[in-house]
């Protein structure tokens, strides 16, 4: 009875005693999550150190292990070169090529557009087609670019000759001395130089007189006169040679020569008396040298070649062939050559003239010049033809023409 009144009183107590709405056993539960929930933080803490700690030591024998590997690689590549070395070139086979399957492409989809860097397709260029009004103002423009042009040429040709023209006249007036006794003017040695040539036949040209006249020397000039109302030449010419020597010699073999079944008539112009006088001062200081002039000479044959064939008569104390400046190395196909003796002179002229050297038949004869003439340079004296001034116009015409043939058939064509 006793305990069972213990009892009782217990339970009263526990009654009266505030639970806070909480069992006894929940009171306890949760006093010892209360003192075991800062061991469990510091536990888990500790545990992320160490798994921390373990992954920084994985990846340091991870990095350990590469640098091993990569030192590794670079002995037995040092190695293999150091025996490729050793080894001879021969005993060197290039390794297969291992081909690799080409990588797998997505597939493309939607429309396809070019880019800055794309590749774009070459169209060809086809220019606009013109209009005819376009068309005629082309046409039109070529012209004149055309008339223009010509206008251009002949005014810069025109100013060249005014100049030229001035020089020469001052050179006209400029005198040179023959060995020190006397002076004549370039006018004067271009009258030494020229002849008349007279009872051309008509159908005979410029090209034909000089091409007959051609062996006896260079020809500076072939003036053939003109009948403009009749259209054609009156039947004489004048032709300049560039030595008087050319002159004297065609004067003295072409006269009365049959040419383009005509005989011709050679001699000296009608102005000659002005020089007459010099002409027999010249004659006259040449006799004191035995020389003698050679034409026609063959463009092979060379000064030591031709002093051979000439020293037959007698002894050659200079030969002379006069050098072409526009071939370095040629001469022009005349010299002069001066014998010990009058004799050797004469007899090399009777002899040698018309005697075939060369497959070319030379022209000799006395020369009327003493060795120190001096000549001076020549000048153009004439503009370019009227023939050639009517060509140029001709020319630029039958072009204009056919840029607009050409137009209208392009337009056509169209």
């Amino acid at each position: 009875m006793a305990e069972i009144e213990n009892n009782l009183e217990e339970n009263k107590v526990m009654e009266a005693e505030p639970t806070n709405g909480l069992p006894d056993d929940n009171i306890q539960d949760q006093e010892h999550l209360d003192d075991t929930k800062p061991e469990d933080e510091a536990v888990q803490e500790m545990e992320v150190k160490e798994m921390e700690v373990k992954e920084m030591e994985v990846k340091e024998m991870e990095v350990k292990e590469m640098e091993v590997k990569e030192m590794e690689v670079k002995e037995m590549e040092v190695k293999e070169m150091e025996v490729n070395e050793a080894e001879p070139v021969e005993t060197k086979r290039a390794e297969p090529v291992v081909e690799r399957p080409p990588s797998p492409q997505a597939a493309q989809m939607g429309p396809v557009v070019t880019g800055p860097g794309g590749k774009r397709e070459q169209k060809l260029y086809t220019p606009a087609k013109l209009t005819t009004e376009q068309q005629e103002a082309l046409a039109k423009a070529k012209k004149y670019a055309m008339e223009q042009s010509i206008k251009s040429v002949l005014l810069k040709q025109t100013i060249v000759h005014q100049q030229q023209m001035a020089n020469f006249q001052n050179a006209l007036q400029r005198p040179f001395t023959i060995m020190g006794s006397m002076q004549i003017t370039e006018q004067v040695w271009t009258k030494l130089g020229t002849i008349y040539v007279g009872s051309i036949n008509f159908d005979v040209r410029e090209d034909t007189v000089k091409n007959a006249f051609q062996p006896f020397g260079p020809i500076k000039n072939v003036s053939l006169s003109w009948d403009a109302i009749a259209n054609k030449h009156k039947g004489f010419a004048f032709v300049e040679y560039d030595v008087p020597e050319a002159a004297t010699l065609a004067l003295e073999q072409m006269n009365g020569v049959m040419l383009g079944g005509r005989n011709i008539k050679v001699g000296r112009p009608s102005n000659m008396p002005q020089a007459q006088p010099i002409i027999e001062k010249l004659m006259e200081e040449a006799k004191a040298y035995n020389r003698i002039y050679v034409a026609s000479i063959h463009p092979d044959l060379s000064e030591s070649d031709v002093q051979s064939v000439f020293e037959a008569f007698g002894t050659v104390r200079s030969c002379k062939l006069a050098a072409d400046m526009l071939r370095p190395g040629k001469h022009r196909g005349y010299g002069f050559m001066e014998y010990d003796t009058a004799q050797a002179a004469f007899d090399a002229v009777s002899s040698m003239n018309l005697f075939n050297l060369g497959g070319q038949y030379l022209r000799v004869g006395k020369a009327v010049t003493p060795p120190s003439v001096q000549q001076i340079p020549s000048f153009p004296t004439s503009m370019p033809t009227a023939a050639a001034v009517a060509a140029a116009a001709v020319t630029a015409k039958i072009t204009a023409m056919d840029a607009v043939l050409q137009v209208s058939r392009t337009s056509k064509g169209c």
